[in-house]
């Protein structure tokens, strides 16, 4: 039977992610003063470290940030703070992280703000590839595009949602967690390929944009596993395609991008530990080994993520600098194939 289409309604308004460069320089002349800055090359730390969380409260990184910042604090004898600074789609934090020279500013994001972000505002206040040095890759998770029940029918697949679309032209929506972000940039790949007009709408992060999925107010989007598997289960989602290179245990039902032959290779999000590039590289590797330690001795440093659907990591600086580099190539190369860019 075919299913009922929602009503279309514009979906409310939310602020815009990918700022502009004189909103995102504003933000940073709002910031309060580090104050006396010493380039002291004495034992590191000498005062409390910042660590600035490009997401909000409650996603999926403050778990993990919050749960590190402890094993951080005993291994080098000085408090850890963990401030969320959310917006532009993690562009504001790292934004904030590239100029900071205190020696004592860290920052986690995800990555598309050391990847993409230049090449979808040429206008960004920093560049990717110089303004950061790489200490940890924290997690790699893989997504599942998720559409919204009540939109596509409860038993559509992945061939019913494209098809559902296809027909609709303009009256659909789908979320993202940011311009510039591997949720946005996969889908307008998507988009292009198969031809589909859906209109995209940026959220703060993910538990706002599940929620408006569920809600109806959107129709689509790739979700982390964790937020879509329970929706999934109760029957409000539906689960149409993984973006792993194989299927996940805990949605083992429902097939890859890759068996479906959809456009696309297999794709995760990941996040990353960053520090300024003129940060002490031998102050990175020590951090680095801290929370490789944390991650195999606590549970509770691993911030839930290893229960979600999520692979926590570790690694040492390179690991980091070697996946940001081959992201860049890949991403950057839609963004310039498609034409996309953030508007001032």
């Amino acid at each position: 039977m075919t299913p009922t289409m929602t009503p279309f309604q514009p979906p409310r308004r939310v602020p815009q992610l990918m700022m502009s460069r004189r909103s995102v320089v504003a933000t940073l002349c709002a910031m309060p003063a580090f104050g006396e800055i010493s380039h002291a090359q004495g034992a590191w730390p000498d005062r409390p470290v910042r660590i600035l969380l490009g997401q909000p409260a409650g996603s999926g990184s403050d778990p993990l940030a919050r749960g590190l910042a402890p094993h951080l604090a005993a291994a080098f004898g000085k408090p850890f703070v963990v401030e969320n600074m959310p917006g532009a789609g993690g562009v504001v934090a790292a934004a904030a992280v590239a100029h900071a020279d205190d020696r004592h500013t860290l920052g986690i994001v995800l990555g598309g703000p050391t990847t993409t972000a230049k090449a979808m505002n040429p206008n960004l206040p920093y560049d990717p590839a110089t303004a950061f040095r790489p200490i940890s890759l924290l997690n790699r998770s893989p997504f599942v595009l998720t559409a919204h029940a009540g939109s596509f029918g409860a038993g559509a697949r992945f061939a019913d949602v494209v098809d559902y679309v296809r027909a609709h032209p303009g009256q659909l929506s789908y979320a993202s967690i940011g311009a510039g972000t591997v949720t946005h940039l996969a889908m307008e790949e998507l988009k292009a390929a198969l031809g589909l007009d859906i209109v995209h709408v940026p959220y703060r992060g993910f538990p706002q944009a599940s929620l408006d999925l569920v809600a109806g107010r959107c129709h689509l989007m790739f979700n982390v596993v964790a937020a879509a598997a329970e929706h999934i289960a109760a029957g409000t989602l539906i689960g149409a395609a993984q973006t792993g290179a194989s299927r996940t245990g805990s949605l083992p039902d429902i097939p890859t991008l890759q068996e479906l032959q959809a456009p696309g290779a297999p794709f995760f999000g990941w996040s990353g530990m960053i520090a300024p590039a003129s940060f002490p590289d031998e102050a990175a590797r020590r951090i680095a080994a801290v929370v490789r330690a944390a991650f195999a001795a606590d549970p509770k440093a691993r911030g839930g993520l290893d229960r979600a659907g999520s692979e926590v990591l570790g690694t040492d600086p390179e690991d980091l600098r070697t996946l940001q580099e081959s992201e860049g190539r890949r991403w950057n190369a839609v963004i310039a194939r498609l034409g996309l860019r953030i508007s001032e």
